[in-house]
């Protein structure tokens, strides 16, 4: 056994087989503190989250309690809680909802096959080290499309607070609809929905740190026996049968994972940027480094857990996560701890939850995505950089638009255009001299003294495909505005770090145009997978092995002594 262990300690698969041996008893008491206080925060928030996925509220329970645990054996992050989440819950009802067609047995299943099937997409992506995958969606175009998501749910809930039942092919003409039936609202179910998040708001300005949530649901409760009011029209969540979920392949079809697929790609890629970000930031906070390959199969084999156990996808939490920062949890202890609680709940309280009544449950929902709709930074992209504002307000009114799936695929799509464009339209500089071997952008630096008759010109990107017209267009108009006429072009190479063959030719074409004209091509500062490039694709040989420079100014010395000049 001794052997086994070592040899798990030494893999990078298994971190808790690294930490759990080095801990630290007395991290243990804030550790437990923080697993029951999540615990609060996470039974009513599963079972909120499970009926906003079109699910029974045990379900949210069951896609709790393997996520925590797998997560600690194989997650490399000390402080964020896996487990049921808005954004991931409304996406699992937007794929299954078309697939289920109203048949409770058969959504059951399919979001259990869709949890297996997200687990195994992150699973496959760590073993093949994609873990900078999540880097492909900017934080703009993610901002807009949790922001959209944030408000669906929000309006998807709304009308359990006044026991209406709204209906709407999008966010707006769901909205619509909510307000033409307000006056047909259920007063008992208002007095119960707006009271709870009257409650919760004051709970969080006066009491900050406790669970609000459960205090929340636990009165709710109370209130529906006290005055009887599921016999007055409030409806509640009723029978939750107690007992663990038998662990088993959810009953789908091959057929039916096809149908999935779409989706579950959807799910992983967002619930892996959702999660890294967080991950990333408590790591930042707290001076340690998560592994991102390491972390796609710890949240793989989280939604795995969560399939087989009957629940659905999960992803990280932020809000947990925070709750347990700010109680003191040092590492994933605090999660198991937290699942332990779960175990228990499953097995012996959930007969508390019988009269819990939906409105309160739809209050934790609205309370517990509200910090996902942040004005704020809409207003610092608008203040810094009004294009990244722009594609904020695009992806978000994607999502209401035209749906959350449909949404997730503009904002996957306009991140990649986004990526070209930029990659396309580098910025470009001509350079000039400051001091003895400083060169600048003579735009920035109007005492930037110029060359005669030579051109130095910097082009700050990689050179690809997609702008090599760019450059060469660029270097043209340089060429064409220079006075005197210019007799050579130097190209400041330093942040062309690679050159695909696309990139070769144009700059090839752009040499013999200036060589008809009397200008010569000069490159310094080349790196050196640029210069085998050159040398592979002929450039070096009619270039001149000669005319690439180590520095600029090496290149502006020499230019000097071949035309008459000082030299520097």
């Amino acid at each position: 056994m001794a052997g086994i262990f070592q040899s798990l300690r030494a893999s990078n698969l298994v971190p808790i087989a690294r930490w759990l041996p080095a801990y630290d008893r007395s991290w243990l008491r804030p550790d437990i503190i923080a697993g029951v206080t999540v615990w609060a925060l996470l039974v009513p928030e599963a079972m909120a989250y499970a009926s906003m996925a079109g699910l029974p509220p045990e379900a949210g329970l069951y896609a709790a309690l393997p996520p925590l645990v797998l997560y600690a054996i194989f997650g490399t992050s000390r402080h964020v809680s896996v487990g049921p989440s808005s954004a991931v819950a409304v996406m699992v009802a937007a794929t299954v909802a078309p697939l289920a067609t109203g048949d409770g047995e058969r959504f059951i299943a399919l979001a259990a096959g869709l949890a297996l099937l997200v687990g195994g997409i992150l699973l496959a992506a760590g073993i093949a080290r994609l873990g900078f995958v999540s880097e492909f969606m900017a934080r703009p175009v993610l901002a807009g499309f949790i922001m959209g998501l944030a408000l669906i749910i929000g309006l998807g809930q709304a009308d359990k607070l006044f026991g209406v039942d709204a209906e709407g092919d999008n966010f707006f003409l769901e909205l619509v609809d909510l307000v033409s039936k307000l006056p047909d609202a259920h007063f008992e179910t208002v007095l119960v929905g707006i009271g709870s998040v009257l409650l919760l708001l004051g709970l969080r300005r006066y009491a900050p740190k406790a669970p609000a949530a459960l205090i929340t649901v636990a009165l709710s409760i109370v209130a529906v026996a006290l005055f009887d009011l599921d016999a007055r029209g409030v409806h509640i969540i009723g029978d939750i049968p107690a007992g663990l979920p038998p662990v088993e392949i959810p009953d789908v079809s091959i057929a039916d994972l096809k149908d999935l697929l779409p989706g579950a790609f959807g799910i992983a890629l967002v619930g892996y940027a959702e999660s890294i970000a967080g991950m990333r930031s408590f790591a930042t906070k707290h001076h340690y480094d998560v592994d991102p390959n390491q972390e796609l199969i710890a949240l793989g084999t989280a939604n795995i857990g969560a399939g087989f156990s009957q629940g659905f996808a999960v992803d990280v939490s932020l809000s947990r996560s925070s709750v347990a920062d700010e109680a003191g949890g040092r590492t994933q202890v605090a999660g198991l701890v937290n699942a332990a609680l779960i175990f228990i709940t499953v097995l012996a309280l959930t007969p508390l939850f019988h009269d819990l009544p939906e409105a309160a449950l739809g209050a934790v929902v609205i309370f517990a995505v509200a910090h996902l709709i942040d004005i704020g930074e809409f207003k610092r992209l608008y203040r810094v950089r009004k294009t990244d504002f722009l594609l904020a307000m695009l992806c978000m009114a994607g999502v209401l638009v035209v749906d959350v799936l449909p949404g997730l695929i503009i904002a996957v799509v306009v991140s990649l255009l986004v990526l070209v464009y930029r990659a396309s339209r580098p910025h470009t500089a001509q350079l000039g001299r400051i001091a003895l071997d400083t060169y600048r952008d003579i735009e920035r630096y109007p005492e930037a003294e110029t060359i005669a008759g030579l051109v130095i010109f910097r082009f700050d990107a990689e050179l690809f495909f997609a702008n090599a017209n760019v450059f060469k267009d660029r270097a043209r108009q340089l060429v064409a505005a220079s006075e005197p006429p210019a007799t050579a072009l130097l190209v400041d190479a330093e942040a062309i770090y690679d050159l695909d063959t696309s990139a070769a030719d144009t700059l090839a074409d752009l040499r013999s145009e200036l060589v008809s004209t009397g200008v010569e091509l000069l490159m310094a500062r080349v790196h050196g997978p640029v210069r085998d490039m050159l040398h592979r694709s002929g450039l070096e040989e009619s270039i001149g092995p000669d005319r690439i420079y180590a520095t600029v100014r090496a290149g502006v010395e020499d230019y000097l002594k071949r035309h008459g000049g000082d030299v520097l």
